[in-house]
């Protein structure tokens, strides 16, 4: 996991590459667009502060030239100057209901008392001066602005009064002025926009405001006569957009040295900029998020075949080859995708070729271990067609062996076939596929038999469908015969199960010819049996073994019957071809692990390990019967041949090995003194009857 955050894949950084070159760009033209809306707003706010604050000095200044005008215009009137307190208070009052920017109206004498006033109970203050109005007047120039006892706000305006006649100052004309209307008149400019307003006097005391709320910000006259003020301030913590504009700007004549203050907060002032920039916000996190999707479809489209072509190399690597690596795309990636499985499948064959190779090496071992230690003819054919047959998974198998006398190829072990087969089957040399193979000294593959034209010029009826080998036993030169393997199943044979099936065979021939070159030094030349010096050879063996496991041994002893009479009949070739014949049948009707021997003349002997009297009966009948059903034909003619058996059991009958020969050669005397063709298991009876006879 650390190893992932510190080096990323693919995937990460493609998602990465792209989420940079989607949102820098748009992230920087944002704030940029940002940026400029926002001073575009504060021009377009401090262009409508200066028009509005143009429009607002020119309001106050009209009201206030207006009052003052209208209060000059009063003191010319001859009520007022002739000084008649009636005539005068009623005026007032009368203007008062008229102009309600008149808060108090009053008429002082030169000798600096009220003659008349709107209100009874008004006085001068107490730091009033005569001269100072006079000059105030003469100026045009307003007082300081004065709170009532209401909170409402008002300044004084002065205007001379001179005699009709010598135009002598004979009094002034007084009014106190309501503020109120600068308020309204605020109010009213202000109605349709966010911005706020405030009047401010020369100290900074505000004169009006657009609203109660609207709060106050310290700014002095004097920052405000050279030029306007247009900056960003905090008031409370909150900031805001202000212009600030001094009526002194406006070259008004005796116009009061008042600011006229435009505001408007920075949340308002930006509203639409803020807006957009959240606009914008989002814009980014859908940017982002479909530039995440983006990126990895894109990134899964360039990395899933990548990962494809991770996956099939990790197979690869744990060495399963079987994993078949698909491209994914049809670019690059896919081109190398395809290449890698071409490797893969090369490696794959190559690696089959390489086990096969290290199989057939370490079955041809095997199996040349295990038939090279054994030189029982009988045992090695066993063990050789069962190895092959399992190795070559082959459904019949047969090994077939060359008379080389009589030129004839015989079956000296099967699997596969019936019993019928395996005894009867007798080819000649050319005959049928083992006779071709043995002619032809030539390996003979076949992969489908009914297909095949060159097969059916070889086997011309009787044709199963298939597959099948036969390959010849060839040892120093010489040939002892074939090895054949078959399937019901066409082409379910290939051509490596065909080279190892013929290494398989040059190695069995080789142990075959070792071993039937011993059996030649145990063996009778006639019958390929062994010889009574083997035969009593193993009769010690086996009898030791019985002692030593405390097991059974018994023997079975058998004659021909009237062997020579039919010598006498047919003549010795005859003879010895019968002798042969009894051999082969005795062969295949006993055990692997029996010992079929002949005893001398016509006589022959099994030894059967581990089997009793009443057991060893069983293969003694199996042999009577198939000598007696054999078909044996001289001239056309059939012969009957048959034996006499006799069988004894160690240590039940006998206690040591002349014994047991004696025994089974007295049931061999009661079998043909009672009828021969048959087989008896030895008692006391027969012991007795062998003494009288």
């Amino acid at each position: 996991m650390i190893n992932r955050i510190i080096k990323p894949g693919i995937r990460a950084r493609l998602t990465l590459i792209i989420l940079l070159i989607s949102l820098l760009p748009l992230t920087f033209l944002g704030h940029q667009a940002y940026d400029y809306q926002k001073r575009i707003i504060t021009e377009e706010v401090t262009a409508s502060h200066l028009e509005l604050s143009n429009t607002l000095a020119h309001g106050i200044y009209e009201n206030l030239e207006f009052t003052r005008r209208l209060l000059s215009a009063i003191g010319t009137l001859n009520a007022i100057k002739n000084q008649r307190k009636e005539v005068i208070e009623d005026f007032f009052n009368a203007l008062m209901s008229q102009f309600a920017f008149f808060k108090l109206m009053y008429l002082i004498d030169s000798n600096r008392n009220i003659v008349a006033s709107s209100d009874p109970n008004t006085k001068l203050p107490a730091d009033w001066l005569y001269s100072k109005a006079i000059q105030r007047s003469y100026q045009g120039s307003l007082s300081e602005v004065f709170k009532s006892e209401d909170g409402a706000l008002y300044m004084t305006l002065e205007s001379v009064i001179k005699s009709t006649q010598l135009h002598n100052i004979n009094g002034v004309l007084i009014t106190e002025v309501n503020l109120t209307s600068i308020r309204d008149l605020l109010r009213t400019a202000l109605r349709n926009s966010r911005s706020q307003c405030l009047v401010l006097d020369e100290a900074g005391t505000v004169i009006a405001r657009s609203s109660p709320d609207v709060r106050t910000l310290e700014i002095t006259a004097a920052e405000t006569i050279g030029s306007d003020l247009t900056k960003l301030k905090t008031i409370d913590g909150e900031p805001y957009l202000i212009t600030a504009v001094s009526l002194k700007k406006f070259d008004f004549y005796q116009a009061p040295n008042w600011t006229i203050i435009l505001q408007i907060p920075e949340k308002q002032a930006f509203f639409a900029a803020d807006r957009f920039r959240e606009r914008i916000t989002r814009i980014l996190g859908l940017t982002a998020i479909i530039s995440i999707i983006l990126a990895i479809l894109l990134a899964r489209g360039f990395t899933a075949p990548l990962a494809n072509l991770i996956a099939g190399a990790r197979h690869i690597s744990s060495g399963d080859f079987a994993y078949e690596i698909k491209p994914l795309s049809n670019d690059e990636i896919g081109d190398l995708t395809s290449t890698f499985d071409e490797m893969r499948i090369n490696l794959r064959e190559t690696r089959a070729d390489l086990d096969y190779r290290i199989m057939q090496l370490s079955t041809l071992y095997e199996v040349g271990k295990a038939i090279s230690s054994v030189l029982d003819f009988r045992k090695l054919q066993n063990m050789i067609l069962e190895i092959v047959v399992k190795v070559i998974k082959a459904e019949k198998g047969s090994l077939m062996l060359l008379d080389d006398s009589e030129k004839i190829l015989t079956i000296g072990v099967a699997i596969g076939l019936s019993e019928e087969v395996a005894r009867d089957t007798r080819l000649e040399i050319g005959e049928s596929v083992a006779g071709w193979v043995v002619k032809t000294c030539q390996p003979l593959f076949v992969r489908n038999t009914q297909t095949d034209k060159e097969f059916h010029t070889i086997k011309k009826a009787h044709i199963r469908a298939g597959t099948l080998m036969c390959v010849p036993l060839m040892a120093k030169d010489k040939l002892l015969g074939t090895l054949n393997v078959s399937r019901s199943e066409p082409e379910s044979f290939s051509d490596k199960d065909f080279e190892l099936f013929v290494n398989l065979a040059n190695q069995a021939a080789i142990a075959i010819d070792n071993a039937r070159l011993y059996r030649y030094a145990v063996t009778d030349e006639m019958t390929r049996l062994y010889n009574h010096r083997y035969f009593q050879q193993r009769l010690d063996e086996e009898l030791q073994r019985a002692d030593r496991y405390e097991n059974f041994v018994s023997l079975i002893i058998l004659d021909v019957d009237h062997f020579k009479k039919f010598n006498d009949t047919y003549g010795h070739p005859e003879g010895d071809r019968v002798l042969k014949t009894v051999a082969r049948l005795i062969e295949k009707s006993v055990r692997e692990v029996d010992i079929p021997a002949r005893y001398g003349g016509e006589e022959f002997v099994v030894i059967c390990p581990e089997k009793n009297g009443e057991g060893s009966l069983t293969p003694a009948e199996r042999i009577r019967s198939a000598i007696e059903s054999y078909d044996f034909r001289i001239d056309g003619k059939k012969i009957q041949i048959t034996v006499s058996l006799g069988v004894a059991c160690y240590p039940d009958q006998a206690r040591s090995k002349a014994e047991l020969i004696q025994k089974a050669d007295f049931a061999l005397y009661y079998s043909k003194h009672h009828g021969r063709n048959q087989a008896t298991l030895y008692n006391a009876v027969m012991n007795r009857q062998s003494d009288q006879s």
